[in-house]
């Protein structure tokens, strides 16, 4: 479609006192006038519209399978920070956000009950020595026929009850931290460490100083973000057509510059709630830094991909039934008020839109565009507005 071309530029300079006293500055005022469906705008009014240049792109656009899903850590690559023993938590040495290896020391707790343990382990080491001397005493005194059978029999119990709890007592400090080969008296522990049961990012600390933890409470969370992948959602009408292998294409639903690709590795089978959706696993084949458990995705399962002249969806208006993009015709630096300003002019062609895929949407013009033709890709809608005083609306 061919459009007339008309263009009027209007400078209005005002003055007004500085105040520094008589001193003047000149103001520009540009205006633009629009007909038919041309239009004469400045750099700096295309910017105040948060409209942006860009270019025809060839993409590879594909009729898929629309889905919405989020990213999603699994349970295996999660960790929750516990302590075996109860106590008053004397140190935390993370926060959400930092990343810990397995075994490392994320915070400490003071149990009396641990001097306790220790305690009754190291007297019943030296206890069991003298037993064992005592059993060996009565045991010479049976065979000599010296001594009565009883009394060995329960020296010989008393020996076993004592070998069991030593080695009770053995396991439960080794769990708490403590190596008893070499606690002495003089290096009884007052706390246990509590340590990152896998690596990863902490997500959440549950607990402060001075808190009295229970055993066994949640005190941290931990989640191996390198891990990540998706969870997807196929309605039943499209569950015929995602194959296991098959690929996708995604981006971030607060973040649609944000893109990636994955493939499908599992395909649920039962419905989830009362969507009559299915959940679908996929595997992300691309760079997973800056993902984050919970993220909501878009997501294009393709099918049948071709290779289409295509601008982002934000370069398309749609009026009377109508689609339109601005394409630039011209640019001129002009000379305005002592400053150089870039001028463009603008042309509104009319297009038909294609296939529609990742923000991208496939269009064909009367007057074709070509690739890297340089068309509005952001904003658009303002500038149609200029156009039809206010009655456009974005695709």
């Amino acid at each position: 479609m061919i459009y007339s071309l008309f263009f009027l530029l209007a400078v209005a300079c005002q003055t007004k006192p500085s105040t520094k006293g008589g001193a003047e500055a000149t103001e520009r005022r540009a205006e633009e006038k629009e007909e038919g469906g041309a239009l004469e705008i400045f750099q700096s009014q295309l910017e105040a519209l948060g409209a942006e240049l860009g270019t025809v792109e060839l993409k590879h656009l594909s009729e898929g399978i629309q889905a919405v899903g989020f990213i999603r850590v699994h349970n295996q690559h999660k960790a929750a920070v516990t302590s075996l023993f109860g106590g008053r938590i004397q140190h935390i040495l993370v926060a959400p956000g930092d990343i810990v290896k397995k075994g490392q020391v994320l915070a400490s707790v003071v149990n009396p009950q641990l001097i306790v343990m220790q305690e009754e382990y190291l007297t019943l080491v030296n206890a069991l020595a003298l037993t064992k001397l005592e059993r060996s005493r009565q045991e010479e005194l049976v065979e000599g026929n010296a001594g009565a059978l009883k009394n060995f029999q329960q020296v010989e119990t008393q020996l076993k009850q004592q070998q069991v709890r030593i080695a009770s007592l053995e396991r439960q400090l080794a769990l708490a931290g403590i190596n008893v080969d070499q606690l002495t008296p003089e290096k009884i522990k007052d706390r246990i460490s509590i340590t990152a049961p896998a690596s990863g990012t902490v997500s959440q600390l549950q607990t402060e100083l001075g808190a009295n933890a229970d055993a066994g409470a949640v005190l941290a969370n931990i989640v191996d973000n390198d891990q990540v992948d998706l969870d997807l959602y196929i309605y039943e009408k499209d569950l015929s057509r995602v194959k296991v292998g098959q690929e996708v294409e995604f981006s971030l639903s607060n973040d649609a510059d944000r893109k990636g690709k994955a493939v499908v590795d599992r395909v649920g089978s039962s419905f989830e709630g009362e969507n009559k959706a299915v959940a679908v696993h996929a595997r992300i084949t691309g760079d997973r830094k800056g993902y984050i458990d919970g993220m909501g995705v878009t997501a294009l399962l393709g099918t049948e991909t071709s290779l289409v002249a295509a601008v982002p969806n934000a370069a398309i208006v749609d009026k009377d039934g109508n689609s339109y993009v601005f394409a630039l015709l011209d640019t001129a630096t002009l000379e305005q008020g002592g400053k150089r300003e870039v001028r463009y002019l603008l042309e509104r062609k009319q297009v038909k839109k294609g296939t529609s895929a990742m923000g991208f949407t496939q269009v064909t013009s009367i007057d074709p565009l070509q690739e890297k033709s340089r068309v509005v890709i952001s904003g658009a809608i303002f500038l149609q507005g200029k156009l039809d005083g206010g009655n456009a609306h974005g695709h």
